[in-house]
């Protein structure tokens, strides 16, 4: 796994960072691809995003865009998209229990209503 340092870019060169205040608050910056593909996060993305040299990031491509994330960025974007669709204090594992408690408990009244049968007419 490759790491990074604040001297990859002077590898790279760092004529082409340029940060621009993005909407929102933001940071915006325009990167220079180097050898191999590399792209070297700037230090202050780096900070803000809270990683640390041997960090492992999530990549997601879609529509030409790449979005790169902190896994606990990714972490806490699923957890507010489940807590948007599930209620406060909802547990989908009790409704589950619930649903297969009344399935099994119709399965036995129909294997016993079967069995009566066999036994009036079998």
């Amino acid at each position: 796994m490759g790491g990074f340092s604040d001297n990859d870019q002077d590898e790279i060169g760092d004529e082409h960072e340029k940060f621009v205040p993005a909407s929102g608050g933001g940071l915006t910056a325009t990167l220079q691809v180097g050898p191999g593909g590399r792209v070297v996060i700037p230090a202050e993305m780096r900070d803000a995003m809270g990683l640390r040299q041997g960090d492992s990031i999530f990549a997601n491509f879609e529509n030409g865009e790449l979005k790169l994330q902190s896994y606990a960025a990714a972490i806490a974007e699923v957890q507010s998209f489940f807590r948007e669709i599930n209620p406060e204090g909802h547990r989908w594992s009790d409704e589950l229990i619930a649903d297969r408690r009344a399935e099994v408990a119709k399965e036995e009244r129909e294997d016993a209503e079967r069995e009566e049968w066999l036994k009036k007419n079998g």
